[in-house]
């Protein structure tokens, strides 16, 4: 059945990764501290197995330049080159834990039915499990200027469509249809886009040789 619902404390601002980007970005850039160096890519770290003091940078150019800082932070999410970088400064390769559940998932965007464009609650269809066959889930989020960003997920074997015209029909088949039905009354604003990079890594730099080495005056060993 359907969760109860009921006044809470807590609450969640949702929008699209591009509004989140934007709103970022602005809030940087206004910062006079802070400087952008547009299509530059990191090419690897300075410094040793001690101490990281820079990064090596290539622009648009081709040309190759060196910056020094106090902190580099990498920011690179799954495609960060860090494992391939630490073992140049002399550091052994990270350890690595792979979970993969076989999860792919599909989105799209909706521009929302003119009633029901301010104000609409999220609505999530969670899995069923013991029915034995593979999960398969969907949410709407409202987000900015009344849309509706809207995803579909399974496990291997249950995968949601990656085509326009199928979209529908997996939201018709989870446990209920409420998100079909609410998606009939809506606009599409763009193609379905999926993925099926969904591997939970977890990388144990804690674990590097010589990454931390407290003062040993602490008892940390």
């Amino acid at each position: 059945g359907w969760q109860y619902r009921f006044p809470g404390s807590q609450f969640m601002v949702t929008c699209s990764r591009a509004l989140l980007d934007w709103v970022v970005r602005r809030q940087a850039l206004a910062e006079p501290k802070i400087t952008v160096r547009q299509e530059t890519e990191v090419l690897g770290l300075l410094g040793g197995a001690g101490q990281v003091t820079g990064v090596r940078l290539r622009d648009r150019s081709g040309e190759s330049t060196e910056l020094a800082a106090d902190l580099v932070v990498d920011a690179g999410g799954r495609a960060s080159a860090l494992r391939r970088w630490l073992p140049e400064l002399g550091l052994d390769q990270v350890e690595e834990d792979v979970v993969d559940s076989g999860i792919a998932y599909t989105t799209r965007v909706f521009k929302a039915p003119a009633p029901v464009a301010q104000g609409f609650p999220m609505v999530n269809i969670a899995a069923a499990p013991g029915l034995g066959k593979p999960g398969q889930n969907g949410a709407l989020v409202p987000i900015e200027d009344g849309k509706w960003l809207v995803t579909l997920a399974g496990t291997r074997g249950g995968e949601p469509p990656t085509d326009d015209d199928s979209f529908l029909d997996f939201a018709r088949g989870l446990r209920h249809p409420v998100l079909a039905d609410l998606l009939e009354r809506a606009e599409p604003l763009g193609p379905v886009k999926g993925s099926r990079s969904t591997v939970n890594r977890r990388l144990y730099y804690d674990r590097v040789a010589v990454s931390f080495s407290p003062n040993p005056i602490h008892g940390h060993g």
